[in-house]
């Protein structure tokens, strides 16, 4: 893999590697020109269209709350190519972190959770693309207590062509936050539904620090048995039960019976947002 004397020649410093992924090699470093950054390394031989894609949606969005992205090109490494994205460093914790150190989220910051997010997943909608891949490790949370939606790697273009084999079983997703159309890879039913799903499950798990699909299985295929059953426990808040009709609305199994867009659910949202969370 890449040695940080390559990346030495592309003007960074201090470069600390954050993690491994199938794709990709992240690292935290100092940019001359940029000052702290987050660094993504992608492996050779890999289909780079998905990586392209983002990088295009993150730079052509601009409306989109998300790490920015400062540059993209290629370097040569011992002979090897590697394509090579710059992005800016959030300071703060991704939700996952976040869930794991408080345990369960007020009410109240779990309203303005929802309020922020709504506001990208109408966005994407409007440029016809959906996330994928909603998740607490793809939320940052910065010091100021501000929730940032990042990694769009297998964001879905709805007016683009599809990357995913038509006859693949399954499609791109992190299963334990994934409805069952998109894990069965039904393509024609991918909407912003798919990311209402995420979106609400997720707070569930703010709420109650657990993921209800997730929670005691020790294989995937246990995972996608109870979320085709769809069945998971209500919780219960007198003051907020509008804000949990919404979350558990949209974390139906049916994709028929969540809110009908994103559009449409940030409407939704809006009264329960002035009604509970609004200074």
């Amino acid at each position: 893999m890449i040695d940080n004397s390559c990346l030495e020649e592309i003007g960074l410093s201090e470069c600390q590697k954050l993690k491994e992924a199938g794709q990709k090699v992240v690292y935290k470093a100092n940019s001359k020109e940029f000052g702290t950054v987050i660094v993504k390394v992608m492996k050779p031989n890999q289909d780079l269209r998905r990586v392209l894609r983002e990088i295009d949606i993150v730079k052509n969005i601009e409306e989109l709350n998300t790490s920015k992205i400062f540059k993209n090109d290629s370097l040569t490494c011992n002979g090897v190519d590697y394509l090579y994205v710059i992005e800016e460093f959030i300071s703060g914790e991704n939700l996952k972190d976040y869930i794991s150190r408080v345990g369960t989220i007020d009410f109240d910051e779990v309203c303005k959770f929802l309020n922020t997010m709504l506001d990208e997943l109408v966005i994407l909608e409007k440029n016809n693309f959906v996330h994928r891949d909603i998740k607490p490790d793809n939320i940052m949370r910065d010091e100021e207590g501000n929730f940032i939606l990042i990694d769009y790697g297998i964001a879905r273009d709805l007016s683009g062509t599809s990357y995913t084999d038509t006859e693949s079983a399954t499609g791109p997703a992190t299963i334990a936050y994934a409805p069952m159309e998109q894990i069965d890879n039904e393509k024609e039913n991918i909407s912003s539904q798919v990311d209402l799903y995420s979106l609400s499950l997720v707070a569930y798990e703010m709420i109650s620090g657990i993921n209800p699909f997730s929670d005691g299985c020790s294989t995937i295929s246990q995972v996608i048995r109870k979320i085709d059953k769809g069945n998971f426990e209500f919780l219960k808040n007198e003051h907020f039960n509008e804000m949990l009709e919404f979350i558990h609305t949209n974390m139906n199994r049916y994709r028929t019976k969540r809110a009908e867009s994103a559009s449409y659910a940030r409407e939704w949202f809006d009264d329960i947002y002035t009604n509970l969370c609004r200074e």
